[in-house]
C-alpha cells in the first residue's frame, strides 16, 4: 500500500507539474487544478469512510477519539469520524476557492489577464488525469475494505487532509508570488517541487521508535524548571529523568485511543 500511495502522490503532482513546465499553463489554470484536486480527493475519502463504516462499524466512526495533538490544534469535540474529517477539509477547500477568485480579480485589475486566464481545455485534461489517479487508488482501497481496521481509514484521512493543507499553502504563497513577481514560472516551480516532496513523504512510513533516542532524553531532561511545568497537573515532560516516561505514557495513551476507536459497534 505504501508503494501505491507514493506512486499516487507522484502521479497527482506530475499532472500540474507537466502542465506548468511543459504545457505552459497559466497560473490560473494550475491553481484551478490544485483546487479541484483537493475537492475530488476530499469527496473520495468521504466515500471510503462511509463504505468502511457500513462494512466494519467501529466505535471511532460514531464516537471518534482524535489524537491529543489534533484536539489541541483543531479544538475538536467528540463526533463521528466523517464529520471530524469532512468539516475541516471542506472548510479549507472553500478557503481555496475564495482565495482563487480573489487572486484572479486582483490580477485582472493589475492587467495580468494572461496569467489569470483559465484554459478550460487544459483544465479538463488535467481533471481527467487527476480523477484517473484518484479513482484507481479508490478501486484498490475498496478491495478487502471490510478487513481493514479503523486505524487505516484514519490514516487515509490524515494523509489526504495533509495534502489539503499543503495545497492551501502552495496556493497562498507560491501562486501569489508567481502572479505578482517578475520571476513567475521559475519561482512557482520551487513550490511545485516542495508540494510534491511533502506529499510523497506523507505517504511514507513514519519513524515511531518505542523509546526516545538517548540524546533527546538527555536534552529534554535539562529543560529549565520554569519551562517544564505542565500547568494541568500532569507529568512534566522535561522534569529530570521524566522524558522517557512521558514518551511511554504518550504511546500508551495512543494505544488506548486506537483500541477505543477500533472497538466494534453492535
Amino acid at each position: 500500500m505504501r508503494t501505491r500511495s507514493v506512486l499516487t502522490a507522484l502521479g497527482l503532482n506530475a499532472v500540474p507539474a507537466l502542465g506548468w513546465f511543459v504545457g505552459d499553463w497559466s497560473a490560473g489554470t494550475t491553481l484551478a487544478l490544485y483546487w479541484l484536486e483537493t475537492l475530488i480527493g476530499t469527496a473520495l475519502v468521504a466515500v471510503r469512510i462511509v463504505l468502511h463504516r457500513r462494512l466494519r462499524p467501529s466505535n471511532g466512526h460514531w464516537h471518534y477519539r482524535a489524537s491529543q495533538a489534533k484536539q489541541l490544534q483543531q479544538g475538536m469535540q467528540r463526533s463521528s469520524y466523517l464529520a471530524a474529517y469532512l468539516v475541516p477539509a471542506l472548510a479549507f477547500t472553500l478557503v481555496h476557492g475564495v482565495f482563487l477568485v480573489a487572486l484572479g480579480a486582483i490580477m485582472i485589475s493589475n492587467h495580468r489577464t494572461v496569467e489569470a486566464r483559465i484554459d478550460l481545455h487544459a483544465l479538463s485534461a488535467g481533471v481527467i488525469a487527476i480523477a484517473f489517479f484518484q479513482l484507481v487508488d479508490l478501486g484498490f482501497d475498496l478491495v478487502g475494505l471490510a478487513a481493514r481496521p479503523f486505524a487505516w481509514i484514519e490514516r487515509v484521512g490524515n494523509v489526504t487532509f495533509s495534502r489539503v493543507l499543503v495545497t492551501h499553502f502552495t496556493i497562498l504563497i507560491g501562486i501569489a508570488a508567481a502572479m505578482f513577481t517578475g520571476v513567475d514560472r521559475h519561482f512557482f516551480g520551487v513550490f511545485i517541487f516542495l508540494k510534491t516532496l511533502l506529499n510523497v513523504t506523507a505517504a511514507l512510513p513514519q519513524y515511531q521508535p518505542k523509546a526516545p533516542p538517548r540524546w533527546l532524553s538527555a536534552l529534554m531532561d535539562r529543560v529549565p524548571d520554569r519551562l517544564r511545568k505542565t500547568g494541568g497537573g500532569g507529568t512534566a515532560a522535561g522534569a529530570p529523568g521524566n522524558f522517557a516516561k512521558f514518551w511511554q505514557q504518550s504511546d500508551e495513551e495512543e494505544r488506548r485511543r486506537l483500541a477505543a476507536n477500533e472497538a466494534a459497534v453492535g
